[in-house]
């Protein structure tokens, strides 16, 4: 009978343990799926250190990690760690302007170039009262561009023809079923002129750099953080640790000063099919794939 009991009891831990596994893996993955996370920052005044990496699609959560440093009171300065070859346009231009009023606030912000910081990554450091490269970053690359796909050719192989019905010459341009025409290819390039000389001009404003000299510059060529320091593209030599002693300094912080760093948020399942389209197999709210017809610009 006491062993009986005792298997008795053995079992039911047994039971219990299973069942706060499962709830524990239930929980953990509702959490991911609905993306519960807290963005945790750092106490404790200082240099806040906003990163910047990797192709940017989607402005958004460089935007939200930005506003958690400055809604810190301990925040006194900004350091835009910047290790990014650029992306869409309008996501650059809304970090650009974010950064703009950051620094029309009066708070210090100093860029600090990482490995790559090319085209929109450029564009990011330019706001920046000073702008610190590694000897080995690889900068420049001031250029715009915009690239779709034709699947004309294959089409007639196969025996598959397009038709399409539009009420305008230039509607529907792009489609990957038709090539561009004269007209259609002279249409976009314009708008890609025309976004390449607003970059040109944003870089000769903020470097304070004569405008011919920056079109010198501007067709696409990288160049390394030596290099760019000769052309005036950016301030100094040096790291991450050295644009923070720097952003310390000019917010008269004794010492040095404390690193105010932000982690990722996390995100959801749900949140990424709302911001990049849902998966392969489909799902409704949008496409992962442009239409047919639209084209992205970009700064990379």
């Amino acid at each position: 009978m006491r062993n009986g009991n005792r298997t008795f009891g053995y079992g039911c831990f047994a039971v219990n343990l299973l069942i706060l596994l499962v709830l524990a893996l239930v929980v953990g993955f509702l959490g991911y799926l609905i993306g519960v996370g807290v963005l945790y920052v750092e106490r404790g005044p200082g240099v806040a250190v906003l990163e910047v990496r990797s192709s940017i699609y989607d402005e958004r959560p460089v935007l939200e990690q930005l506003d958690q440093l400055l809604n810190n009171s301990d925040t006194r300065a900004l350091v835009v760690h910047v290790d990014s070859p650029g992306g869409a346009i309008s996501a650059v231009e809304e970090i650009y302007n974010a950064l703009k009023r950051t620094a029309d606030r009066g708070i210090p912000v100093v860029a600090s170039m990482g490995a790559l910081a090319t085209s929109g990554g450029y564009f990011i450091c330019l706001p920046a009262e000073r702008v610190f490269a590694n000897r080995s970053s690889v900068t420049g690359s001031i250029g715009v561009l915009v690239e779709y796909y034709s699947l004309a050719g294959l089409l007639d192989k196969i025996g598959v023809q397009s038709q399409t019905v539009t009420s305008g010459q230039y509607k529907g341009l792009g489609s990957w079923a038709q090539p561009l025409t004269d007209a259609q290819r002279q249409h976009m390039q314009d708008i890609v002129n025309d976004f390449h000389n607003f970059f040109v001009d944003i870089v000769s404003a903020d470097r304070h750099v004569d405008l011919e000299r920056v079109r010198e510059w501007a067709d696409g060529r990288v160049f390394t953080g030596r290099q760019a320091l000769e052309m005036g593209m950016v301030d100094e030599l040096g790291g991450l640790h050295d644009a923070i002693a720097f952003a310390g300094k000019r917010a008269h912080l004794e010492g040095e000063p404390r690193v105010i760093r932000a982690s990722e948020r996390t995100v959801s399942l749900l949140q990424m099919f709302r911001r990049y389209g849902p998966p392969p197999w489909g799902a409704a709210g949008g496409s992962a794939v442009p239409a047919p017809g639209l084209a992205r610009f970009w700064m990379r």
